[in-house]
């Protein structure tokens, strides 16, 4: 899939579905709009307009964290049939008026043969541009026109916001249920005090970023994605009150059945099962049976679905 940045005012794109949307998380709702512009393909290029936050003074929702990193979301979007995203800061986009994205960007830019979205989608300076000013300009421009359904779940509609929340609560079975898969965080391996590797368990240490959302502090049964093999890990999210304190939150991982050295690797880990919350233990020794525990635990959850 390629992948760009900025607009300029011509592009040598052939004509495209292109599926609008900020698409935070991929879930089951976003993949009903990407999917159909994929669906055009191979008459039309299947496109999708999104964008990103480039600082915290630009976002414009209340609670907003990113559930998935860049390299994350671009995945999922390639896997569903995407073949070109074009993803500027919002700073760059955010004054522009309603019309202007539409001429300037849909029509001269992308190329759109083709439009999708959901029924609530806002676009332009101030969310000043909606659907019915989108299919209008269609219209007028010999551009087909759609509103995707929401997609819903207990009959109200799948959103990011609901993920977060069921993230914020270790609700780990309901966020994957609404995204459609499991939750998925990446990072690069950073060095710890190494405590882990002295209590006989050896771990890796991944730090988020301001921008990203934060699960449930607590340990969670996940599968750990190293070189196209899957490995069963648990991972502790949270400060580490037991070693210390000042840590930043970060995910902690011990990973059955590996030794070998991650660092400065960027790894992939899903998440499939909430094991317990954060706690402080009264001495190292009792921290290591139970990190082995919950090791063991996660083991049993996830060992009929791991391939390597």
């Amino acid at each position: 899939m390629e992948i760009c940045n900025q607009v300029s005012q011509f592009s040598q794109l052939p004509d495209t579905a292109v599926a609008l949307g900020l698409f935070d998380g991929v879930h089951r709702g976003h993949l009903a709009v990407i999917r159909a512009a994929a669906d055009c393909a191979p008459e039309l290029m299947p496109a999708v307009f999104t964008f990103r936050f480039d600082a915290r003074e630009v976002v414009t929702k209340k609670q907003f964290a990113t559930l998935l990193r860049p390299e994350l979301k671009a995945a999922k979007l390639e896997e569903n049939g995407i073949r070109f995203m074009l993803e500027p800061p919002f700073s760059s986009i955010m004054k522009m008026e309603p019309e202007s994205f539409i001429q300037g960007i849909l029509f001269n830019f992308m190329h759109a043969k083709a439009v999708f979205c959901g029924e609530d989608f806002r676009f332009g300076k101030n969310a000043a541009g909606n659907t019915q000013l989108l299919k209008n300009a269609c219209e007028k421009n010999g551009v087909q026109f759609n509103i995707v359904d929401p997609v819903l779940d207990d009959g109200v509609p799948i959103s990011s916001t609901r993920i977060r929340a069921a993230l914020r609560e270790g609700d780990i079975a309901l966020a994957n249920r609404l995204l459609g898969s499991p939750y998925m965080t990446c990072g690069t391996v950073v060095h710890g005090r190494h405590m882990g590797h002295s209590l006989g368990f050896p771990t890796i240490n991944q730090l988020f970023a301001p921008e990203d959302l934060i699960p449930r502090f607590g340990v969670y049964a996940t599968i750990v994605e190293i070189d196209g093999k899957q490995y069963i890990g648990a991972t502790d999210i949270g400060v580490k009150p037991t070693v210390g304190e000042g840590y930043a939150p970060a995910a902690e991982t011990y990973i059955l059945d590996f030794g070998g050295d991650l660092y400065g690797k960027n790894i992939r880990i899903s998440y499939h099962a909430f094991l317990r919350g954060e706690k402080k233990f009264g001495s190292l020794e009792e921290l290591t049976n139970t990190v082995l525990a919950n090791a063991e635990q996660a083991k049993k959850l996830l060992g009929s679905m791991i391939s390597q």
